[in-house]
């Protein structure tokens, strides 16, 4: 069977494993990304996209969402057999979704119906599972619904950030490709049927040491990361910005939430949680980026002081 062209509909560096191998391979017809111009959160990574395209000489149109279904009409030199949609953020309309001979098949990252929708992976770092698939899937009007070619299973650790599992799945779906182009026209493929979608990562997080437990502590800073809302706090009246932390096994001598147990160079800054002790270890505040340590000793924090909501949601309202 004659290898199929293929077009990719992509909005960041995520699906650029593939972009480059079907370049190499001479399969790639070109990418199609949302317009910059229109993009809000995600830009920057959209900006990366395309400048990585034309520092390699790889044909893209950025599209408008208002004009997403004339691409059929209006970009014949875009023609192709089969359409890879990876990351794209928009919804495609019906006239695009029925305009590959061999179809558009979505590239989601975890074993739906599980986590169907916008950000799969915040979500199931932020929850705290340990296991997950890829998913490649024949694209239907309804949100992340359609036969599934191909799934492959994923160990979400311990230590995953929203980086290293995006990254993860970016070279699975690359390592995957040649079984997914392999795997079409298979009629024994299973039908899935997304009846829910997730919420939108917020844009902040006010921290309140009563409602997370130390675990929760550390997978919501895993999974946002430099990449999603800002997880706040509040010490000594001052904004502060929790980048990494980290469920530690240490007592917390039946404290408050948010009760700083300990704080040294040995155990960091320790501060006990709805359940168990959390060290927070990387900090963000007008004082620069820190270690809690020493933000602890710059601010003259003491062991049993509290940290508080930031109330930051609260201001904005």
């Amino acid at each position: 069977m004659t290898k199929p062209r293929i077009v990719i509909y992509a909005s960041s560096l995520f699906a650029w494993p593939c972009i480059e191998k079907l370049q190499q391979t001479g399969q790639l017809v070109g990418v199609i990304t949302p317009d910059p111009s229109q993009y809000q959160q995600g830009k920057e990574a959209l900006l990366l996209l395309l400048n990585t395209l034309a520092t390699n000489n790889i044909a893209f149109e950025a599209v408008c969402k208002e004009k997403l279904h004339l691409i059929p009409s209006h970009l014949s030199h875009f023609t192709a057999d089969l359409a890879l949609v990876m990351g794209f953020r928009y919804r495609l309309p019906s006239s695009v979704l029925s305009h590959y001979p061999r179809g558009i098949i979505n590239c989601h990252a975890s074993k739906l119906p599980e986590y169907a929708g916008r950000d799969p992976i915040y979500w199931q770092i932020r929850n705290q599972e340990t296991h997950s698939a890829l998913t490649w899937h024949h694209m239907s009007e309804q949100l992340d619904s359609g036969q599934v070619v191909l799934q492959e299973p994923v160990i979400i650790s311990a230590e995953d950030t929203y980086a290293s599992l995006t990254q993860q799945f970016a070279y699975l779906a690359l390592h995957s490709l040649d079984a997914l182009l392999n795997e079409l026209g298979n009629s024994q493929q299973q039908h899935v049927n997304s009846v829910s979608a997730l919420a939108l990562p917020p844009p902040h997080i006010d921290l309140d040491f009563s409602q997370f437990g130390a675990g929760q502590i550390d997978a919501l800073t895993r999974a946002s990361n430099g990449h999603f809302g800002r997880v706040l706090c509040k010490a000594k009246g001052m904004h502060i910005e929790v980048i990494q932390a980290t469920a530690v096994d240490y007592p917390n001598y039946g404290v408050a939430p948010g009760t700083v147990v300990m704080i040294s160079q040995e155990h960091g800054l320790v501060v006990s949680s709805q359940s168990g002790c959390v060290r927070l270890d990387i900090l963000a505040c007008e004082l620069g980026v820190l270690s809690g340590e020493r933000l602890a000793h710059l601010i003259h924090l003491d062991a049993g002081e509290r940290l508080n909501n930031s109330e930051f949601l609260q201001q904005q309202a």
